[in-house]
């Protein structure tokens, strides 16, 4: 009945977008290249406002009228850190927390505000790419050499986005969706026998365009362990094929593809006293992608269609061996109508979640799933220095608990003086993952818990932001309380499972960030973040007190570029398990530096540097981290 209740809904409201109405003309942004990419348009760095994409499931917006705190890495940004994975770029933004284990490929956790690395929600060209066994994205091999621009949406964002999204959203958008012919070869080699090597194509197919892009990546590594006994190194290869702009008549369609393989050596915990021992271990990461999607305009709406899927297979291979599959498949359509200074966007979604363990000691060839289905409603007014939003969302869950969320928020500007407040308040979902509500590890002593309820989150931001000339300041004041919070609890007999708790999280912070165009040829960018986490009055882990970021670039001609960035942790807690207690992780500062030179108007060198002054640090308790590293580059553009 819930299934047929929900479809007939989604039909009711998109037979409703034959009443006239007309849409509300944007202003259009441009890249560096001059090109148009799937889901954004990019902005050249003098026009008159940032667009952003993320803040709707529709259409785009100017940053400056979010009624919620956002943050963007532009192309020209990304290149002049030259940083080369995902994860160190994200060091830059403010509220985000970064927490490797070990050597380049090694897991790696983003925690927004102080949420869970389950809570924030990514998107990679369209796609939701959270692993559906445990719930989460793991960063530890997204390479950065493809990316044109990230961006991030802070504080619950579920009436929009649904589960996962608590802490918020990041969207990533890669050359896959690009349309303007061209070419271009990069290879960069250094430390620790590392060596990587893309090519990047646009194909003119027509009217339409056949992009190609394909990455090698290869390191040694180093002893993760820390008793420099052997090199725990990692490998991988990614492969995607992007279709763009091709018009059937009224209809645009686009589509991607996406397959990667990582490789990452391991050391484990072999005789059981809680410390790393040098050990063969590894694991194989998986994982392939598809969008595909339908624009159309239809009586004065705007119309999406989405569908898109994601299989991650991960195989561990010594220690606790085992291999898990978890798949996902979305499919939503989002109808926008714009009527005076407002817009209103109608959504609804059905997304399956399906989990398979190998081998599964309790159900042979068990493959449980779970069913999704969810209405949504989002509505914008803006006019003059007025911003209002309000966005409602309901899922139906065949598992657990339906959910509500909704989130409400408001901006305005003194235009006299350049200033702007914004406020907003909501609340997040987040549903147990396959492995809690499934997961069966005989060697580890592991049981799911099939009675777990979806953790939820009430949040409200309040902020200011004040243009001075070419510097642009920000301030956020954050609070969020989160409730039926699932953990792991280990029992006396060394066995463990999940729970829900009745006990409160508590977070809150201040988030500042600043963009200063100092002259024509230098720019600046800083972050910093205050935060407090915790979990029934007791701090919680890997959650640091203070993390604070900040880039210089110096272009002197339009050859050369020179770019410096400082990124610091603050002090964390972390558990170590050989007494179960918890243990102070010191504070550390990691310096960068990168260097790029135009040859001629095709080759580019490059010079990067990372943590220059060598220093030691730990952001997950046991896991030694990488000390300096330098890398020489060069890239072909045709």
């Amino acid at each position: 009945m819930k299934r047929l209740l929900l479809g007939a809904a989604i039909a009711a409201f998109s037979t409703q977008a034959f009443a006239q109405v007309h849409e509300l003309p944007q202003k259009q942004g441009v890249d560096g290249d001059g090109d148009m990419v799937y889901a954004v348009l990019f902005y050249e760095p003098d026009t008159e406002g940032e667009i952003i994409t993320v803040s709707e499931r529709i259409g785009t917006r100017y940053k400056d009228t979010l009624t919620s705190p956002a943050s963007i890495l532009t192309s020209d940004e990304l290149a002049a850190r030259g940083q080369q994975y995902i994860s160190d770029l994200l060091r830059s933004l403010p509220g985000i927390a970064v927490n490797s284990s070990g050597p380049a490929g090694g897991l790696t956790q983003i925690r927004v505000r102080g949420s869970e690395a389950n809570h924030v929600l990514v998107l990679i060209d369209g796609v939701e790419v959270g692993n559906p066994s445990t719930g989460e994205f793991d960063f530890a091999g997204l390479r950065a050499e493809d990316i044109l621009r990230i961006e991030t949406l802070r504080g619950e964002q579920s009436a929009l986005y649904g589960s996962d999204a608590i802490g918020g959203v990041i969207n990533i958008i890669t050359r896959a969706g690009s349309s303007r012919e061209g070419w271009r070869v990069s290879v960069e080699a250094g430390s620790r026998d590392t060596i990587e090597g893309q090519l990047s194509a646009v194909l003119p197919l027509g009217g339409a365009a056949l992009s190609l892009n394909g990455n090698l990546f290869n390191t040694e590594g180093f002893d993760i362990s820390g008793l420099d006994d052997e090199r725990d190194g990692s490998k991988s290869r990614s492969l995607n094929i992007g279709l763009n702009k091709l018009n059937l008549g009224p209809i645009s369609l686009s589509a991607k593809f996406g397959s990667s393989r990582l490789d990452v050596d391991f050391d484990g915990d072999s005789d059981f006293d809680g410390r790393l021992n040098n050990t063969s271990g590894e694991t194989t990461v998986k994982t392939e992608t598809a969008r595909i999607d339908a624009r159309f305009n239809l009586a004065g709406f705007e119309n999406l269609i989405t569908s898109h899927m994601v299989d991650t297979d991960t195989n561990t291979r010594g220690g606790f061996s085992s291999q898990s599959i978890g798949q996902r498949h979305n499919i939503n359509w989002a109808a926008k109508r714009s009527f005076g200074y407002s817009s209103f966007t109608a959504l609804g979604e059905i997304e399956q979640e399906s989990y398979q363990i190998i081998p599964n000691f309790t159900e042979a060839d068990a493959k449980p799933d779970n069913w999704t289905y969810a209405l949504a409603g989002d509505y914008r007014y803006n006019k003059g220095p007025i911003a209002l939003s309000a966005s409602a969302r309901y899922d139906i869950n065949d598992l657990f608990a339906d959910a509500t969320t909704w989130r409400f928020g408001a901006g305005y500007a003194f235009e006299e003086f350049g200033g702007r407040i914004r406020a907003s308040v909501g609340t997040g979902i987040k549903n147990p993952s396959m492995i809690e509500l499934f997961g069966f590890f005989p060697q580890s002593n592991f049981t799911g818990n099939r009675d777990l309820q979806p953790e939820e989150s009430l949040g409200f931001s309040l902020g200011y932001e004040q243009e001075l000339g070419d510097l642009n300041l920000s301030i956020d004041v954050f609070r969020s309380e989160l409730t039926d919070e699932i953990t792991t609890i280990f029992n006396p007999d060394f066995s463990s499972t999940v729970i829900n708790l009745d006990t409160d999280s508590t977070r809150q912070g201040v988030e500042v960030e600043a963009r200063w165009k100092i002259s024509d040829t230098l720019f600046a960018r800083g972050s910093a973040t205050y935060l407090e986490s915790d979990q029934d009055d007791i701090e919680e882990i890997r959650r640091p007190e203070f993390i604070a970021s900040a880039s210089a670039t110096w272009r002197p001609t339009n050859k050369l570029s020179l770019t410096a960035n400082v990124d610091h942790n603050g002090k964390q807690l972390d558990t170590d398990f050989s007494t179960f207690s918890n243990v102070t992780l010191d504070a550390f500062t990691l310096v960068g530096a990168n260097a790029s030179y135009a040859v001629n108007d095709f080759a580019t060198l490059s010079l990067r540097g990372e943590n220059l002054l060598g220093e030691a640090y730990q952001e997950v308790f046991g896991y030694t981290s990488p000390g300096r590293a330098v890398y020489a580059g060069l890239r072909l553009d045709f």
